[in-house]
């Protein structure tokens, strides 16, 4: 399977992109093919690469082009405006010239000439566009918005200057004596203004996305030998050794070698603070170092680094259209052909049973009717609040698959959570110590001392504990490791017996009852000198913020699940001190599908949030999955939403972003639905029946222009939502 993934300009609405998309489709050996109009890219999936020229040959045959990579449309919305300023100042004249003081001036013939010699570069160069559209349509029977600005205009133009050209000729065939060069060169004004908004606006909605580009590096400092040298950055291998300087960027994915600083990780948390990093610890691209020299070794170069997949998740799900956009699409594509079939009617009945003057009601009536239905604002309600919320979300830490992901999220009445990871930190910590002994930070140190000789998680966790309590570690005199059960050694003239239960039965300690801990986990016990002197549980700590995150889906009416391979001991004292639901444990992996399946049976939508290969079934599963960033691969390309920090509480961020997303979708669709069919009979001139105003055609174009600026200014509140 081949992919193509392309800038494509020239678009001037969802129906251009549905154009292509139908086109492309019926290419063989396509299997896919979406056109995205709010960030001008498409994505084609094809067998044989051969098929790559045909697409690109059936694109260019329609009228569009490709941006390459390294180009951009920079300089297309300075012409839009450049135009409308062109096309505003020549209608004003004509203005002035139709309805100011120079009405009639220099006499009524010339009057109408000078009012056609300004309208002609307007429509013909400045509204060039508009009127390829409408041969298009003419020839091909392909339309889009432009089709109805060119139908409309042209119109009006060719009408008017028939009538300039040939006034007693048209006069005596009964044509009402009435040109419409100002509605021409406003219409098309007002077409280039609004479009100037919309893409500004657009550009608005794709800085999140530009903003991580920016995040990486140009050049990268490898050391060669010891010896330090600058490198472009595509230069960069796997194993290379890199220095990054105090203020600079981390060029690519690795692991610290060398040095100890903070460093501000903002870009892929979302959180200000900055993360300490020593010898062993993980960098990532487009991170920032703080204090002090670092150099580490490359793991993931290029494409591979963490940056990279976020750009590239970002812009995939910029592309997936939700169910909501794909309906818009359909009303789009066959939108334009319907409204004229109004038109037409339209102009029918003012010409046959209209008040005089018949072809003059009826011309205008007809190009209201076209200016007024133009679908862009209906095409820009879904994409452009998708493209706003998946880049708003990465930037607050979340990857988002798409707008359908956002679709499904809405309905979403149960979550099941891992523990491991997802509601726990997912690695050992001292969560009780209890001693019996005159000297408890000697007696700590010893203990401290002697494990810090041991490579076992549960000996690591106990000796971070130490040091979080500034406890100086020093060496022990002897030091030996019973395999399974713990170990022995020889510290400050005493002897320790450090392990689990089994351990001190060999050894003949008594265990004695006032060893007893509140807490869960591992017990290992501390005998000095012959005798139990104390008692450390290790075990995994819930979260920060787990208990709100509960206490927020409780709120929502979401009923919360914790299913887990863990004991039942663990998984129900996790489920009663967060106030979670209903508890599973003792599960395993493609049981936990199992289990979301019984969910799904009981009538609920299930979303699963996990973090490990275990998790992977389950998140499959799923109506709709999230993944800790900070757990496995498989886990992450499993699901539809990466939480990039494993930060619980910005999967309510998803919700109340997804939430908030649909609404603004749904209040764009209407929007753009009471400009596009609420006025069309105003345009046609319903009101008129009723005593009231007909809408003239510059109206229309002002009107049609504030349905797309009115839909990208409301897709814009997004950002506000997290």
């Amino acid at each position: 399977m081949s992919t193509l993934q392309v800038k494509i300009s020239g678009m001037s609405c969802a129906s251009c992109a549905a154009n292509i998309e139908k086109a492309i489709r019926k290419i063989d050996g396509v299997n896919l093919a979406n056109v995205n109009f709010a960030t001008e890219t498409g994505k084609f999936e094809f067998q044989d690469p051969g098929v790559e020229v045909n697409i690109r040959n059936e694109v260019k045959s329609l009228g569009y082009s490709f941006l390459e990579e390294g180009q951009g449309s920079i300089g297309k919305n300075e012409n839009n405006l450049n135009r409308f300023f062109l096309a505003i100042l020549f209608s004003s004249i004509i203005f002035l010239l139709a309805m100011g003081p120079l009405v009639g001036w220099p006499g009524h013939r010339l009057n109408w000439l000078f009012q056609m010699i300004l309208a002609t570069p307007i429509w013909i160069w400045v509204g060039l566009k508009f009127q390829k559209a409408a041969i298009k349509f003419l020839t091909s029977g392909q339309s889009n918005m432009n089709t109805l600005i060119g139908i409309g205009t042209s119109a009006a133009f060719l009408y008017s200057s028939f009538i300039t050209l040939f006034s007693d000729f048209s006069l005596s065939i009964g044509l009402t004596q009435k040109v419409y060069f100002e509605a021409v060169g406003f219409i098309i004004s007002f077409v280039y203004l609004g479009q100037y908004f919309e893409e500004k606006a657009k550009k608005k909605t794709k800085e999140a996305l530009n903003s991580l580009l920016k995040l990486s590096s140009k050049k990268a400092t490898v050391l060669i030998d010891g010896v330090p040298r600058e490198v472009d950055i595509d230069d960069v291998g796997i194993g290379a050794v890199i220095r990054v300087l105090p203020g600079e960027k981390f060029p690519v994915d690795g692991k610290v070698i060398n040095g100890y600083s903070a460093v501000d990780e903002s870009m892929i948390s979302g959180e200000p603070i900055p993360i300490v990093k020593d010898k062993g610890d993980k960098v990532f691209a487009g991170t920032i170092n703080g204090m002090s020299v670092i150099d580490y070794r490359a793991q993931k170069v290029g494409a591979e680094t963490f940056l990279a997949q976020i750009v590239t998740f970002v812009e995939n799900a910029q592309n997936n259209k939700p169910d909501i956009q794909r309906y818009a699409d359909k009303i789009s594509s066959v939108f334009t052909p319907i409204v004229i079939g109004i038109a037409i009617f339209t102009f029918s009945v003012w010409f046959a049973f209209g008040p005089l003057p018949q072809w003059g009601n009826a011309v205008s009536n007809f190009i209201a009717v076209l200016v007024i239905a133009c679908p862009c604002a209906l095409g820009l309600a879904t994409p452009t609040a998708v493209v706003v919320a998946t880049g708003r979300a990465s930037l607050r830490g979340l990857l988002i698959g798409g707008g359908e992901v956002i679709e499904k999220a809405v309905n979403i009445n149960a979550i099941v959570f891992d523990k491991t990871g997802t509601i726990t930190q997912g690695k050992p910590f001292v969560l009780d110590f209890i001693y019996f002994d005159n000297d408890p930070d000697e007696f700590l140190r010893d203990i401290a001392s002697i494990e810090s000789f041991s490579e076992h998680p549960l000996s690591q966790a106990i000796v971070n504990y130490a040091k979080k309590r500034k406890i100086t570690i020093h060496e022990p005199d002897t030091f030996e490791i019973i395999k399974g059960k713990g170990v022995i050694a020889q510290m400050s003239n005493h002897q320790y017996v450090i392990g689990n239960a089994k351990l001190m039965s060999d050894y003949q300690i008594e265990l004695l009852p006032q060893f007893v801990s509140g807490q869960i986990g591992t017990q290992v016990y501390i005998a000095k000198d012959g005798e139990l002197k104390g008692l450390i549980i290790v075990g995994d700590k819930i979260k920060e913020g787990a208990r709100k995150v509960i206490d927020d889906l409780r709120d929502r009416k979401i009923e919360t699940w914790l299913i887990t391979g863990d004991n039942e001991q663990v998984a129900s004292s996790v489920a009663k001190e967060l106030g979670i639901d209903h508890y599973i444990a003792n599960a395993l992996p493609l049981e936990k599908a199992d289990y979301i399946k019984m969910i799904q049976d009981k009538g609920k939508r299930v979303a699963m949030i996990g973090d490990g290969v275990n998790d992977a079934p389950a998140l499959a599963k799923a109506d709709l999955s999230l993944a800790m960033g900070t757990g496995t691969d498989v886990a992450i390309n499993a699901s539809d939403v990466t939480i990039v920090k494993g930060d619980l509480s910005r999967a309510i961020d998803f919700l109340s972003l997804a939430n908030g997303t649909m609404t603004i979708i749904k209040q764009n669709l209407f929007l753009s639905l009471v400009y596009n069919t609420l006025l069309i009979p105003v345009a046609a001139g319903l009101l008129y029946l009723f005593g009231g105003p007909m809408l003239p055609p510059i109206l229309a174009s002002i009107a049609m222009g504030m349905s797309s600026i009115s839909v990208v200014s409301n897709s814009l509140r997004i950002r506000r939502l997290i």
